[in-house]
């Protein structure tokens, strides 16, 4: 038989994911081993809890926490990149994503479902398109070519392209010129990812 002993100091401070949780509670009920284990844990246990201090915390505290994650604080981490990507410096790139959010912010892409918020490039992008991508999750962008390069990265979801690769948050996925895919955007928050088009993208027939 294998035991949950390992597991034993989460159970007891509630910190196990439901399906882990049943798995020891079911394994206890059947192990004398691990639940007298348990039981030798819990005064323990129960002493650690009852050191801790309750903490009031600061008026407007939840507020504040559910806009960052609801607003821009929540893609903070990707602007030093972002603003590489777009050659742009990073209050630009900060700029950026505080429009992310914003529902207005958005236009209807080249297909069903795909949404794009423009972006202004620096210098370096002259001649390129520069836009964030949204789509929600099950949207497929259709087969296309790109006649020029592509550079696609994550902040929020993923999307799986027909090859079954994967991309997810903080990755990048660079496509050259004359390559074709097509991807779909996985199950979770919506995908939205930075993309940067040199030349034009041709869509397979019937497929936009």
């Amino acid at each position: 038989m294998i035991h949950v002993d390992d597991q034993l100091p989460a159970y007891l401070l509630g910190t196990l994911e439901r399906e882990a949780r049943l798995t020891v509670e079911h394994h206890l009920a059947r192990c004398e081993t691990c639940s007298a284990a348990l039981e030798g844990l819990r005064p323990a246990t129960e002493a650690l809890a009852a050191s801790v201090t309750p903490v009031t915390p600061p008026a407007g505290l939840g507020a504040r926490l559910f806009a960052y994650i609801r607003g821009e604080g929540r893609f903070a981490d990707f602007v030093p990149e972002l603003a590489r990507l777009f050659d742009l410096d990073e209050a630009s790139a900060r700029a950026l994503v505080a429009q992310l959010p914003q529902p207005d912010a958005w236009m209807e892409g080249p297909a069903p479902g795909v949404l794009l918020l423009p972006v202004a490039g620096g210098p370096r992008l002259e001649g390129a398109m520069a836009a964030f991508v949204k789509l929600a999750p099950g949207t497929l962008f259709p087969a296309h070519r790109h006649s020029g390069e592509e550079v696609n990265y994550v902040l929020q979801g993923g999307f799986r392209e027909d090859s079954g690769h994967e991309v997810w948050p903080g990755e990048r996925l660079d496509k050259t010129a004359e390559s074709s895919h097509a991807y779909v955007a996985l199950e979770g928050p919506d995908c939205i990812a930075a993309s940067i088009l040199w030349g034009v993208v041709e869509f397979a027939e019937g497929a936009s």
